[in-house]
């Protein structure tokens, strides 16, 4: 193992000074406490939010690394609506509120992108065993779980051999509850409803859990199972601009936007999940367990919206009053317009662009079932082994249909001044027109995604001593086969309209079928924040409904004659077999003393032996058409090239964990240790396509390809994180953290230069030098940061007010990642960029109130400008610049500032029933993208969404 020397010294000094530091004050904190001792006390109840912060702080108090946890309170709810919502309330871990990691224009209201301490590659966990959703990714998709079906979750920040190794960002262990944690039979349950305030839509949600455990003649048996399904549907509204290209004007400098859409979508999700688990003890030392856990999450999205991009042939029109910033942007004008000519241009409107009106419709099923069995046994009082084999199988499929038209959007005058951006379209009546808009085109896509998992863990655990050194020693396996399919289609693109030069092949939407055709205003757009720009004309939603069994009926009816265009269907490039196979092996040595220099102090360290082979399989798709090859002119063959690809690691994963204990409530700890992830599967995806570019006597001029890369290494992170931690009498928390990581290997996306084999006429197979775009291992990455948390209940204050709490933390985190490949307008390379998915500040502050019947929370979450990607659809391409060269451009896309509130007011009316209501979004926050870097950084995206809220009334018996 090598550590960098230079880096991270004045870290460890740093971290060190946060030890001797908290040294010093525990002291003055034991004397504090032994003066109150004689006090007199007060007894407290621990019930609801006291109960959950008890409950986690001892899980962190007591556990072999670093950690932070959050547990259900004494009703069994976790404090949000999905566990992507209650993760974000974790020091150190931030959630996007976007649809996919890598698409920054599609809004998610529940969101995703869960990171840790600034890392994306995060492993997520069930009860300890890997958890996974069949996506091309590798860890769980938090949001398709019912939080009411779980106990608690916890966040493993630093590692330990025991841990299964596969987050350099952390681990998230989801814990479910066991049959013999009850001790009596019990029943609850909740049912309630939601109400999205935007798409003024009620939906509900219910759960029910059963436990028991019986004494019989063959031992204590015990059993439980835990059903819940919830029902949400929110909308979201979107304006965005275009990449600004580089233009002059007046005789200055400017940049432009290219155009500008605006949108409107729904999104409802449905999602059932059921766990269920048996418990048998034949004698106290011998436990057997079963369990089983499904998950189904459906969605339906649907978003209808005008995409104006006209690219740099939109200027500032002559004459007109525009404004710019200090760097040259575009800030308003009253005259913004195309000049590269309109076709559907009808009577005297002028300076129009073409624009797409576009409805789209996705519909996805995920479900993920995990089968586990094991034992636990205690054969003497110093050994505890356990062992277990795990099944999970889990399994994705999405379908979209998206149907196009074509809209001449005239002149427009653009404000960019405020919160959000003003359009106003010289004659919004000729984009709600019909009979000026034409039918444009189709695109159907497909995806089914299959992964499945075979393990088996053991673990030996041997109990030395209380007293002296060394205290004990644990060894432990695992092996592990994982595979998935991946079957992607491509983007079917078919055209409607055979050319749209030529407005004699031109099909009106006035023309169409009744019914085929909407003209939607947009009601409540941006909830009247900003005018709508315009109406618009837009196949309907029917049409979209229809599909798959009406594609070829609608092509029949608006394409060109004969036209008899299928539904797209998956072909050899489509599908990848993706291989897993692990085989791991640790020991881990614990020690302690139990007065070092007056201290307590305890640890562990060992190493995770890591045997890690990945192999992808499948199809390259060759270019066709015609090329001047060999002395003539020939025709590509086409048709599908085998690829495979595969890396074998064989990985020593050491760590070293300490805490020093100056009295019971101060925990001081270091920890260092490296970790891995490996590649998703998405980018081990062996398939692909490949393209030629020819000149106009079909001479070859350059070569392309689009894949994933089979032979990628997995990331290693050297980490090193201190901690110093002082647990209160009164269940109170306090923390401050610091930590540092170096990821080599760290994985990336761009375009890199490859030799490539292409198909050529003649049955020749020639290597040629293309631009891939695809994923390659960069240079290291690193992040480096600091916490600091606390919660507390004010059980000093006069009644009532001694029912207030506050539960809050900070984090600071920087970043670099030197490897990512972006360029600007100018096609210059982009610099400096921070490692994606990462604020670098963040910070929770909640307010409690518990007192008799009444538990209360007051909730805001905040996150700084974050990058989403290096790398975006539409915010990259080629244009001629006006020297007449062809300029390629890849704007990283960043997450703005973003905050949001929200709160839950419960009532007990006994020890069985409560009532609670709640809201999320109360501030009506705006999430805002911006693409660019350093002073050409300029405004992506702005959408707006629902104000939630929710009753529930929950049971306990």
């Amino acid at each position: 193992m090598s550590w960098p020397q230079n880096s991270y010294r004045s870290f460890v000094l740093a971290g060190a000074s946060v030890l001797v530091l908290g040294a010093l004050t525990a002291a003055s904190v034991a004397r504090a406490q032994a003066a109150a001792a004689d006090d007199d006390l007060q007894e407290i109840v621990v019930t609801g939010q006291r109960f959950a912060l008890s409950d986690a702080n001892k899980r962190k108090a007591n556990a072999d690394q670093i950690l932070d946890s959050i547990s259900a309170d004494d009703a069994g709810k976790l404090p949000d609506n999905s566990v992507t919502e209650v993760l974000q309330r974790v020091p150190g871990v931030s959630i996007t509120h976007f649809a996919a990691v890598g698409d920054p224009d599609h809004y998610s209201v529940e969101g995703s992108g869960v990171t840790v301490r600034g890392l994306s590659q995060v492993s997520s966990t069930l009860n300890g065993r890997e958890a996974f959703s069949a996506n091309g990714g590798r860890a769980l998709l938090f949001e398709d779980v019912p939080p009411e079906l779980l106990a608690g979750i916890d966040v493993l920040k630093s590692g330990t051999p025991d841990v299964i190794e596969g987050g350099i960002g952390g681990s998230v262990n989801l814990r479910t509850k066991m049959p013999f944690d009850y001790d009596k039979q019990t029943i609850s349950g909740s049912v309630g409803a939601n109400y999205g305030d935007f798409i003024q839509q009620t939906k509900p949600e219910a759960s029910v859990l059963y436990a028991n455990r019986w004494q019989t003649s063959i031992g204590e048996v015990g059993a439980m199972f835990d059903v819940a399904y919830s029902d949400i549907s929110t909308r979201h509204d979107t304006i965005q601009v275009e990449p600004y290209f580089p233009q002059t004007f007046n005789g200055k400098n400017v940049y432009v936007p290219g155009g500008f859409d605006w949108r409107s979508g729904e999104f409802d999700r449905k999602r059932l999940g059921a766990y269920e688990a048996l418990q048998w003890s034949p004698n106290p030392d011998l436990t057997f367990y079963q369990t089983g856990f499904r998950s189904d999450y459906w969605s339906r999205s649907t978003e209808a919206g005008v995409y104006n991009a006209g690219g740099n042939a939109v200027t500032v029109s002559p004459g007109s009053t525009s404004t710019f910033s200090a760097s040259g942007g575009l800030l308003t004008s009253n005259n913004l317009s195309s000049t590269a000519g309109d076709p559907l241009q009808i009577g005297s409107e002028t300076g129009g662009s073409v624009a797409s009106a576009n409805p789209g419709l996705t519909n996805q099923h995920n479900v993920t079932t995990d089968l586990s069995q094991g034992m636990k046994w205690t054969p003497t009082k110093n050994w505890t082994i356990n062992t277990d084999f795990q099944y999970a199988i889990s399994q994705s499929q999405t379908q979209r249909i998206d149907l196009f038209s074509q809209v001449s959007v005239p002149s427009y005058a653009i404000d960019l001044t405020g919160d959000l951006p003003s359009i106003k379209v010289s004659n919004p009546a000729q984009v709600a027109d019909p009979s000026r808009t034409i039918w444009g085109a189709t695109m159907d896509h497909l995806e089914n995604h299959i992964g499945r998992e075979l393990s088996w863990s053991g673990d030996a655990d041997y109990h030395i001593s209380d007293t002296g050194f060394l205290r004990g020693i644990k060894v432990g396996a695992r092996f592990a086969d994982r595979t998935e399919k991946d079957n992607v289609s491509g983007y079917n693109w078919v055209g409607l309209t055979a050319s749209f030069n030529d407005p004699s092949t031109f099909k009106y939407l006035s023309n169409a079928a009744p019914g085929a055709v909407t003209v939607s205003g947009f009601s409540n757009f941006f909830r009247g924040a900003t005018g709508l720009p315009s109406a618009a004309a837009f196949p309907s939603w029917a049409l979209a409904e229809g599909y798959p069994a009406n594609l070829t009926a609608i092509h029949q009816a608006y394409g060109e004659p004969g036209d008899n265009t299928q539904p797209v269907t998956y072909t050899a490039s489509s599908l990848s077999h993706t291989k897993t196979r692990t085989e791991a092996a640790y020991i881990m040595t614990r020690f302690g003393d139990d007065d070092l220099f007056g201290w307590k102090m305890n640890g562990n360290f060992g190493v995770r032996v890591v045997n890690n082979e990945n192999t992808s399989e499948g199809f390259i798709q060759q270019p066709t058409g015609t090329v001047f090859y060999n002395g003539a002119s020939g025709t590509l063959p086409g048709g599908f090239t085998a690829n495979s690809g595969g890396h074998n690691s064989l990985i020593a994963l050491p760590s070293f964990n300490i805490q020093f204990m100056p009295t019971d409530e101060v925990h001081l700890r270091f920890a260092a240790y490296q970790n891995m992830t490996n590649p998703s599967f998405s980018n081990l995806n062996a398939s692909g396509s490949l393209g030629l570019t020819t000149d106009n006597n079909h001479l070859i001029t350059g070569a392309t390809a689009t894949s994933g890369n089979p032979n990628l290494k997995p990331q290693l992170a050297n980490n090193l994180d201190v901690s110093a931690e002082w647990y209160m009498p009164d269940g109170g928390q306090f923390h401050v953290a610091g930590f540092y990581k170096q990821i080599k290997d760290y994985i990336s996306y761009g375009v890199t230069s490859v030799d490539v084999p292409f198909a050529l006429p003649g049955g020749v197979t020639q290597s040629m030098r293309a631009a891939v775009s695809g994923y390659f291992n960069a240079q290291p990455a690193y992040v480096k940061g600091a916490e600091i948390g606390l919660q507390k209940f004010f059980n000093f204050l006069p009644a009532p007010f001694d029912g207030l709490g506050i539960d809050t933390n900070f984090t600071y985190i920087y970043s670099k990642s030197p490897g990512d490949l972006s360029y600007d307008m100018l096609g210059n390379r982009i610099n400096g960029l921070p490692v994606d998915l990462l604020s670098r500040y963040n910070y929770n502050i909640t307010g409690m109130y518990e007192k008799g019947p009444i538990s209360a929370r007051l909730a805001y979450t905040w996150r700084s400008k974050y990058l989403l990607t290096p790398t975006a659809n539409g915010t990259n391409g080629t244009y001629t610049n006006a020297a007449g060269q062809t300029v390629t451009y890849n704007l990283p896309v960043f997450a703005d500032d973003y905050g949001t509130l929200d709160a839950s007011v419960a009532y007990s009316f006994d020890d069985h029933i409560t009532l609670t209501i709640e809201a999320q979004n109360l501030t009506n926050s705006e999430t805002k993208t911006l693409m660019g870097f350093g002073n050409q950084q300029y405004g992506r995206s702005w959408f707006v969404a629902d104000r939630r809220y929710s009753a529930v009334l929950r049971f306990n018996y």
